[in-house]
């Protein structure tokens, strides 16, 4: 837990390099789909200087509410200008001290409703990253670009770090969007992306029954949540929840008015599940738990989707984080993922507007 002295001593930030420089592969890594595909770099590097690594001086010894009120002051002026900072030195040892301190920050929260990825429920403050298969590795993702209504901060703490991998890749998506082909941009510009989701009536380790996902047992206020949403919806005669909806492939940033690549095209395609270790590879595209098709239902060529997933690590940077270490992002502009990794590790993420 926290352990804090009482007293009147004022917390300090001091900018710190990230660690020792290193690589991760990418390039044809096992379970990450699409890695063949030529626009995927080989590998790449550490975060270096991409966002700023702070170090927290003599924390232990601040008032708490001293140490919140700093550590929103670091996160409020590193965010617009680099999108992204890593907190180090703060005295957090498991969950119930990252809790406090996301309630201290005072930001409004979010939560995870309509969601897709796999992970335990189970606070309304920090919730378990993805549970997904530790061999398999999550290509950097807007967190909920699906959805009409998303985080505009997203906040991991690093309880337990794995034994090997496990570090976030973590991508400006303004660089993205600067990189797309004219005529890639102008095909979802004009046709959007609709988004098909395939929901159990149980979970399962690698699915999110409807029940869960909606965090209600109750199919009407289900349907009037999905009407309300303006989705098209079905009841299977498995009890499975099939609905889809279509959204645009660029939105506005809030505060430039840059137009940003903001979806999950990729991240939802089917050919995700084809890659994973725990799916049959030949099922129908709209029998996995989600695909994506242009936004009139038309398919789209997987060699594109494989390119616009190499498009997007190509200018990712790697984050081993450290215990204790709290990644604060600005979801709007940053994206996040995760590599592979062996061992225990345990992290938790926090969602605010």
């Amino acid at each position: 837990m926290v352990n804090v002295a009482s007293g009147a001593a004022t917390p300090t930030f001091r900018p710190v390099g990230p660690g020792e420089e290193f690589r991760v592969p990418v390039r044809d890594r096992p379970f990450l789909a699409g890695s063949a595909h030529e626009w995927f770099p080989e590998s790449v590097p550490d975060v270096g200087q991409m966002i700023p690594t702070l170090l927290a001086e003599a924390a232990g010894d601040i008032p708490r509410a001293a140490l919140a009120a700093e550590v929103r002051r670091a996160i409020d002026e590193a965010l617009p200008a680099s999108g992204g900072v890593l907190l180090r030195g703060l005295p957090l040892v498991d969950r119930a001290d990252f809790e406090w301190l996301v309630a201290a920050l005072g930001y409004r929260r979010m939560g995870y409703q309509g969601g897709i990825a796999v992970r335990k429920r189970d606070s309304d403050v920090a919730l378990n990253t993805t549970e997904e298969d530790p061999r398999i590795t999550l290509s950097p993702h807007n967190e909920m670009a699906y959805l009409p209504t998303y985080p505009r901060k997203i906040m991991f703490f690093c309880e337990r770090a794995a034994t090997t991998g496990g570090e976030v890749p973590i991508n400006d998506i303004r660089d993205t969007t600067g990189r797309l082909p004219d005529d890639i941009r102008r095909i979802f510009q004009q046709r959007g992306i609709r988004y098909h989701r395939s929901l159990p009536s149980r979970s399962s380790p690698g699915q999110t029954s409807w029940a869960e996902t909606f965090g209600t047992g109750d199919r009407h206020l289900v349907e009037e949540h999905l009407r309300a949403g303006g989705y098209e919806y079905r009841w299977a005669g498995d009890g499975r929840l099939r609905y889809h909806y279509q959204r645009d492939a660029f939105v506005a940033h809030p505060d430039t008015g840059e137009q940003l690549w903001f979806n999950q095209v990729t991240e939802l395609h089917c050919s995700y599940w084809r890659s994973h270790p725990d799916f049959p590879g030949d099922l129908p595209d709209q029998d996995y738990p989600a695909t994506t098709t242009y936004g009139d239902g038309t398919p789209i060529d997987e060699d594109l989707i494989a390119a616009l997933r190499g498009l997007l690590w190509q200018s990712t940077r790697a984050v081993r984080m450290r215990d204790g270490d709290v990644l604060v992002l600005d979801n709007q502009v940053v994206q996040h993922g995760r590599f592979a990794f062996q061992g225990a590790r345990r992290h938790f993420v926090s969602l605010a507007a």
